[in-house]
């Protein structure tokens, strides 16, 4: 049988291509399942800090954003590559994103630098990598397959070999554009909790290279910046790095939902999400594998709204800071009736950037709000405290409970 030529590949990708997205653009398209990854675990650390290891973090956050993304949308389905510190090999990870039929893929990792003084996030994307330094990332992203009992799986993948990665952009299409799309987005939102803006990046990655769906990789921070390392660590910050990651899924769902049912014109936001600016420093990135498939905590349902929320009342301490207890999000507005939530009584909601944040216990010290989490998380095992002042504006619970305490 004669050999295909890369021509006549080339060819029948973009023909595939085109009859994809013919089929995506005249159907009704959704958001029905993601996949939470969180990088290395068992005997592969990942990056290592000063106090502790890359892997708890990553399935720290990444069981935070899996359980919120399933309690706020009762249509989207949540597996997980792994659920406890495991072992899983890169293409396993695909292979269980693929095997569901996957409408995203998430990877959830953490940062290192032989500089201490490096810090804040970024977000990857597979696809060639614009300088030296990403493609040094990549390099040592994908050396952990050194790990692996078989490193056959990788053939055709090769960090260094444009032309293969050109063909890969072929084949995933539209997958592309819409993973820098969603880069942008959560890019967006984790400044919003003051991190720096490393920015988004492309570059190839293993971990992604075999998945059929749109799909990114999260640098949380790095590990090896002692200040950074610290904040990482804190559940309370990985509560909420995990609710912007949730935000931009949000943001993500709505937009592509509409866009591909031609609800909006399709213009994509992505155009300009690569900025021309790409990072001089050479980051150390971690090795990465991991995973298994699990179903996360129980959903929210939703019931007709009876009667006006309990809204959160102005505190009466000297410092007009109150702490709550955010068990979910969703941009459905509930009642407050137990039935709703897991029978938890006197749940209120806040409503912010778009969404309802429900809550749960409103005190004025951080002793009292910390029995009520135990009874939360019975409930609501991602759940966390957050800090407020007397306008409702968020606040740093670290800082809150210096002025309360």
């Amino acid at each position: 049988m004669q050999t295909m030529n890369k021509k006549q590949l080339i060819t029948i990708l973009l023909c595939l291509f085109c009859a994809i997205s013919f089929a995506q653009t005249n159907s009704t398209y959704a958001v029905k399942t993601v996949v939470i990854d969180a990088g290395h675990g068992g005997k592969d650390p990942g990056a290592c800090g000063k106090i502790s290891k890359e892997k708890n973090i990553t399935l720290a956050i990444a069981l935070k954003v899996g359980s919120l993304i399933s309690g706020g949308c009762q249509d989207v389905k949540v597996i997980y590559t792994r659920n406890t510190d495991e072992f899983i090999e890169l293409h396993k990870r695909a292979d269980i994103a693929n095997k569901a039929k996957a409408d995203l893929f998430i990877s959830i990792h953490v940062n290192a630098n032989p500089n201490p003084e490096a810090y804040g996030t970024d977000t990857w994307t597979m696809g060639l990598a614009k300088n030296e330094a990403n493609l040094k990332v990549a390099k040592m992203e994908n050396d952990v397959i050194s790990l692996e009992s078989d490193a056959t799986q990788y053939q055709g993948m090769s960090a260094n070999d444009n032309e293969a990665i050109i063909l890969y952009r072929l084949q995933q299409g539209a997958y592309c554009d819409n993973s820098l799309a969603l880069a942008g987005m959560v890019q967006k939102q984790l400044q919003t909790l003051g991190r720096k803006d490393r920015s988004v990046h492309q570059a190839p990655f293993l971990v992604l290279w075999k998945t059929a769906m749109p799909s990114i990789l999260i640098e949380t921070g790095f590990i090896t910046n002692p200040e950074e390392e610290i904040w990482l660590n804190s559940p309370e910050n990985q509560a909420e790095m995990a609710y912007s990651i949730y935000q931009a899924f949000i943001e993500y769902k709505q937009y592509i939902e509409r866009r591909t049912n031609g609800q909006i014109e399709n213009t994509t936001t992505n155009k300009d999400v690569v900025k021309k600016q790409e990072q001089t420093t050479k980051p150390q990135p971690q090795k990465t594998q991991t995973e298994k498939t699990v179903q996360p905590a129980e959903k929210v349902q939703p019931k007709p709204v009876e009667k006006a929320q309990v809204q959160p009342q102005k505190p009466a301490n000297n410092n007009d800071i109150f702490y709550g207890i955010q068990i979910g999000a969703g941009s459905e507005k509930l009642s407050s009736s137990p039935a709703n939530f897991n029978g938890l009584e006197g749940v209120y909601y806040i409503e912010e950037n778009g969404l309802y944040k429900y809550y749960y216990g409103k005190t004025t010290t951080y002793a009292e709000i910390s029995e009520l989490l135990k009874k939360a998380k019975e409930k609501y095992p991602s759940a966390f405290v957050v800090a407020r002042d007397g306008n409702n504006n968020k606040l740093q619970v670290s800082e809150a409970r210096k002025k309360t305490n």
